[in-house]
């Protein structure tokens, strides 16, 4: 790419000039009427002699030919009357009558002339007649209309045991049965401990695995120490290894106050161990 000061700049170019080309002229005749062509063939405008090969006036359709021409003057008289296009004859003498309802009305709303009757009374005496209904009344069967006391002896179930009597004492035998198996089964594991060999744990033994227990402790400790300070556990992994030391550590305290409280009973079982 050159630049805009330049040496070779000074050097003056060649102008060519261009050589303009020759006029177009079609080869066919321009005074030809157009034939075959589709150009002013659509829509209802068309141009004279399009498509026809001569020069032609297409003729008016007959809604336009005689638009703005009358050719008669107009009768006055003569006019377009009710009814005169109907397909049905129309009766001028059958008038519509008005619609009404069949069956009874209901009453028409009373004026603010019209006053009610007033100062009607009864003569009948309330007390009196419901003091004659309920002594003419006839009581029921009943021990609390006969103001009897009530007759359980004629009841249907008299002298039967309640249903639920017999399902409470089906069911206190269930568990009293279940109570004995359990207790049948524990004896006869009871039974077959007994017939392994105890013998005493050494105290020697016993301190190493008491000291052995406490390292345990002191190592879970330090982990749960580090861990024990936070406020926030917002995952689940530090939630169970949470609580996943406590009761590790809660499981070892158990075990060393069993082993520090004194001597230990081992026992040994050939046939289960």
């Amino acid at each position: 790419m050159q630049r805009d000061e330049c040496i070779y700049n000074l050097i003056p170019r060649v102008v060519i000039q261009p050589q303009k080309p020759e006029r177009y002229r079609s080869k066919h005749d321009p005074e030809v009427a157009p034939t075959g062509s589709t150009f002013g063939v659509q829509g209802k405008t068309r141009l004279p002699g399009s498509n026809l090969g001569v020069i032609t006036k297409p003729d008016k359709p007959a809604s336009a030919r005689g638009f703005g021409k009358v050719s008669v003057k107009p009768d006055p008289k003569q006019f377009m009357k009710k009814g005169e296009r109907c397909t049905s004859a129309v009766d001028s003498n059958n008038k519509p009558t008005k619609f009404t309802y069949a069956g009874q009305k209901k009453p028409s709303v009373i004026t603010r002339e019209e006053k009610p009757i007033m100062g009607l009374k009864s003569a009948k005496n309330y007390v009196t007649a419901n003091a004659v209904e309920a002594i003419l009344a006839v009581p029921g069967n009943r021990a609390r209309v006969n103001h009897e006391d009530p007759q359980y002896l004629q009841k249907e179930d008299y002298g039967q045991v309640p249903k639920y009597l017999n399902q409470v004492k089906e069911e206190i035998n269930r568990e009293n049965a279940m109570i004995e198996e359990f207790v049948r089964q524990n004896k006869n594991l009871l039974e077959e401990d007994e017939s392994g060999k105890i013998e005493p744990m050494d105290e020697q033994e016993r301190q190493e695995l008491v000291q052995a227990l406490k390292a345990k402790w002191d190592h879970v400790n330090a982990k749960y120490q580090k861990l024990c300070h936070n406020v926030v556990f917002d995952t689940l992994g530090k939630v169970r290894r949470k609580e996943t030391f406590e009761k590790e550590l809660a499981q070892l305290e158990k075990d060393i106050e069993l082993l520090q409280k004194g001597s230990v009973v081992v026992a040994h079982n050939s046939d289960r161990y």
